[in-house]
């Protein structure tokens, strides 16, 4: 092993989960000769398994402290869920003890620290309706219904985790100063790949988002895959992110890459006759899409480009706007926008012309962007269009092609500023791979 490569990895459990929530994945990476050495230790936290008489409730300090006698050497911690903002907090905790900081930070199917957990409100309902919300959208044990013991004895330790949850604030502080690595279920419908990006804002040292197969528990249902991930980014975790292999994207997958307008020559010559690419730029930006056959378009634009400094959308809908140009917005569009709250005026009309411009990139025939729609500009997507190839006597009819690409949007957090990039495909969906060098952290 590598002697700055991590040697021990230590993982923090998802809400009512224990230790054995890591039984999977131990197994596998111990199988895997990508990560010889690597010790992993799941941290077993009161009230559960083997401390199940103990009363459910924990700190940070405390946590802090099973994990600071192993910073003298490389180390890496892994947070599901509810463990990937206590892993968060661990880091700068040890970080205010001036303690060695982690190797990677991997966070799993968590909504980042900055951001509230809906799910969280679901622990103020009685306990069947509690119940139902946790096994409908977290992956919770359907038995939990209908087994009485097993409610008994777990009921304590959700409740105290998910008010954890609920009555946890965010306290800005500087950054910290390790990669971040997140990875997000296919199926997740509490926490997507869009919501993941969110965690780049947290660190200054590189960041990428991983999404697997599988739903808001995947490091239980699928550890192998995420196992693999790990190995993988371990074995390359001094190389720049986007150079682990250069492995063409799968059929089921995009990959994506932030970074310098300078350095993004490089990114697709490792895709040369590999996959299908597209690129876009914005302020010293570029934006890299590949994708396994069938083509790709890709957008970038910065919130500066449709917001002014003082947050109102610029020049107006009337006016036209600076580089968001409403000329691109059809009729629905345009009312979509005019309707909506002042507030949200730019970042719906951000939203519309992203997205546009990928799905006019992607179809690259020069077809009219105002004779194609987006319904509902605040649906989160992905996005399909709707045409309109009769509007006027020139209308192209073969736009009806442009319903077949799925338009994803990508809410990105640069060292320039909040972006918005969007990438259209022609998948039902795609599995996200996104890499960020360090260099372009928010910070």
């Amino acid at each position: 092993m590598d002697p700055g490569t991590a040697r021990t990895l230590f993982c923090l459990p998802y809400a009512g989960g224990g230790a054995g929530a890591y039984t999977g994945l131990l197994r596998a990476l111990s199988a895997l000769p990508a990560a010889p050495g690597l010790t992993v230790v799941p941290v077993q936290l009161p009230g559960r398994e083997s401390r199940i008489a103990e009363p459910p409730a924990f700190t940070i300090a405390e946590i802090a402290d099973e994990v600071a006698p192993a910073t003298d050497e490389p180390y890496a911690l892994y947070g599901h869920s509810m463990g990937a903002r206590l892993a968060f907090e661990v880091v700068r905790e040890l970080r205010r003890r001036g303690l060695r900081g982690p190797s990677r930070l991997y966070v799993g199917g968590a909504h980042p620290p900055d951001r509230r957990v809906p799910l969280a409100a679901a622990v103020d309902l009685p306990d069947d309706a509690f119940i139902d919300q946790l096994v409908r959208r977290s992956g919770a044990l359907p038995e939990l219904r209908e087994l009485p013991e097993l409610r008994e004895l777990m009921m304590p330790v959700l409740r105290s985790d998910f008010t954890w949850i609920k009555n946890y604030s965010f306290v800005p502080e500087p950054a910290i100063g390790c990669p971040i690595v997140a990875f997000t279920g296919l199926d997740d419908g509490e926490v997507g790949a869009a919501d993941m990006l969110g965690w780049a804002r947290h660190t200054t040292a590189g960041f990428r988002l991983r999404t697997l197969r599988g739903g808001h528990l995947f490091v239980k249902d699928r550890p192998a895959e995420l196992a693999a991930l790990i190995a993988t980014d371990l074995t390359n975790e001094h190389a720049q992110p986007a150079s682990d292999g250069h492995v063409p994207p799968e059929p089921d997958e995009l990959h994506l890459w932030l970074g310098p307008a300078a350095d993004h020559a490089e990114v697709l010559r490792r895709y040369a006759g590999r996959a299908a690419t597209g690129t876009s730029h914005a302020d010293g930006l570029t934006l890299v899409g590949a994708a396994n056959g069938g083509g790709i378009g890709v957008s970038l634009l910065r919130a500066l480009d449709a917001f002014g400094l003082d947050g109102e959308l610029d020049g107006g809908l009337d006016g036209g706007l600076d580089k968001v140009s409403g000329d691109e917005l059809s009729d629905d569009e345009r009312e979509q926008i005019e309707d909506a709250a002042e507030e949200d005026r730019g970042w719906l009309a951000l939203r519309a012309v992203t997205a546009k411009r990928a799905l006019m990139a992607a179809d690259g025939r020069g077809a009219d962007p105002t004779r194609v729609g987006f319904p509902d500009l605040a649906d989160p997507g992905p996005w399909r269009a709707q045409c309109d190839p009769w509007g006027d006597p020139g209308g192209d009819p073969g736009l009806d092609r442009l319903a077949r690409w799925q338009v994803v949007h990508l809410p990105l957090h640069t060292s320039r500023g909040e972006a918005l990039g969007a990438v259209a495909v022609p998948h039902d969906r795609v599995r996200l791979r996104f890499d960020m060098p360090a260099a372009e952290q928010a910070g």
